[in-house]
């Protein structure tokens, strides 16, 4: 079983399917950058890990708490969170296969992080990718990718899903045997609330994902001419020819390698939010919140992700520049001091000997019992039993998320001034 973190990509993987349909030139501009990662992408790396155990081995995740596990760079301990997050997407696996089971008496096939090639397309390049898992049902005619998303910042479609489709394409191509009619893609994130609910499902005839297909041959066509002229520049066009274009900005430029120099992005985070350069270069922002209309405010919440995404990227790669030995003018590099922490060798006997040496209580060397976690105890109790608990657990509310309305299924909560005041009509 070769880890999430090892795994190769594809040139054109279905993970940056919908990036590089949507920017032509996205495939050249991050093809030759090294593989990149961050504490947010391993901690679903780890994640997806310990949700391939659990449907290799049979076992719950809570099975798991305790235990460590090793992304691209960063490591995590398997907490409540992160068991949480996979056991929902094995439940919803394992369901699936269930009520095919009680519906037919059969049993579905299953393919757990499968890997597939596009390459019977004739794509100009190397394309594919792994999907999370693959079911088919024989009797059903149909065959189900289900795409774990461990993330809560950016809540994924289902329908019109571009990767979704791929491993769906990638699943048929290596499964040509099965004869199936529809392909259904479910896209299953605990994490992040959708108007759809946290699983939700594409349901696509094969003649329609063929159609789509012509569509995605045709994008790889494109993003190979951005290729082709990218070995031009400097000859027959500028940089900024060939920006102009194969470069398109958007959504899809959340985790692109190339978001922090990226001209077409920095172009348009500078346009949404009203930046212009006075006499003397220097940058100027034309718009105030505190004098926006409310209707106003809402069109700058739809960009402001786009524009955070834009400096956070820019300072990523700066960092990553400075790292690499590159002088940035006016900044440096300086360590990053954690909090006060025990040396290795310090244990709690350690400080009792301390504290009883000048006459303390020893006792205070030790953090008080707690009650374990809603996780911990599910452990304990065993697959059979862990509903045991329903009645005592709860999911309290701490503060409010100003969220798109049609991006969630939570109902409105209450305006803290209407909390403390009766509105008046």
């Amino acid at each position: 079983m070769a880890e999430h973190a090892t795994r190769d990509h594809a040139v054109w993987s279905a993970s940056s399917t919908n990036r590089n349909v949507n920017c032509p030139g996205a495939l050249a501009l991050t093809m030759d950058l090294p593989e990149t990662t961050n504490e947010a992408a391993d901690w679903g790396t780890c994640c997806h890990q310990v949700s391939e155990k659990c449907l290799r081995d049979g076992t719950d995740a809570a099975f798991y708490l305790g235990t460590t596990e090793k992304g691209k760079k960063f490591s995590f301990e398997v907490d409540d969170e992160m068991a949480e997050t996979a056991q929902m997407y094995v439940d919803y696996v394992r369901k699936r296969m269930a009520d095919y089971k009680a519906q037919t008496g059969g049993n579905a096939i299953i393919f757990v992080e499968e890997r597939f090639s596009l390459a019977s397309l004739k794509p100009p390049f190397e394309a594919g990718g792994t999907a999370d898992c693959v079911l088919i049902f024989p009797l059903w005619k149909m065959m189900e990718v289900i795409d774990l998303k461990g993330g809560r910042g950016v809540v994924v479609e289902a329908k019109g899903n571009p990767q979704g489709r791929s491993y769906g394409l990638g699943a048929l191509l290596k499964h040509q045997s099965a004869k199936v009619r529809t392909i259904m893609v479910t896209i299953v994130q605990p994490r992040a609330g959708h108007k759809d609910g946290r699983i939700r499902s594409e349901q696509i005839d094969i003649t329609d994902l063929m159609e789509w297909t012509t569509d995605l041959t045709s994008a790889m066509q494109r993003s190979a001419q951005a290729l082709a002229d990218r070995e031009k520049i400097g000859s027959t066009v500028t940089e900024a020819q060939w920006a102009a274009a194969h470069l398109t900005a958007g959504d899809h430029c959340k985790f692109c390698k190339a978001a922090g120099f990226c001209p077409a992005l920095e172009q348009k985070a500078l346009d949404a939010a009203g930046v212009w350069f006075d006499d003397l270069d220097q940058p100027r922002i034309s718009n105030s919140p505190d004098a926006m209309s409310p209707e106003k405010l809402a069109s700058s919440l739809n960009m402001l992700d786009m524009i955070s995404d834009w400096i956070n990227a820019v300072r990523a790669h700066a960092h990553s520049q400075a790292e690499s030995g590159v002088d940035i003018p006016g900044y440096q590099l300086v360590d990053k001091i954690g909090n006060r922490a025990w040396k290795a060798d310090v244990t709690p006997d350690t400080l009792a000997s301390l504290l009883s040496g000048i006459g303390k209580d020893p006792e205070a060397a030790y953090a008080p019992r707690k009650p374990a976690s809603p996780a911990q105890v599910e452990k304990a109790l065993g697959a059979k039993h862990k509903t045991a608990i329903a009645d005592l657990v709860e999911r309290p509310a701490r503060g409010t998320n100003l969220v798109a309305a049609d991006k969630t299924t939570r109902p409105a909560a209450t305006p803290g001034a209407h909390k403390h005041f009766d509105i008046l009509d």
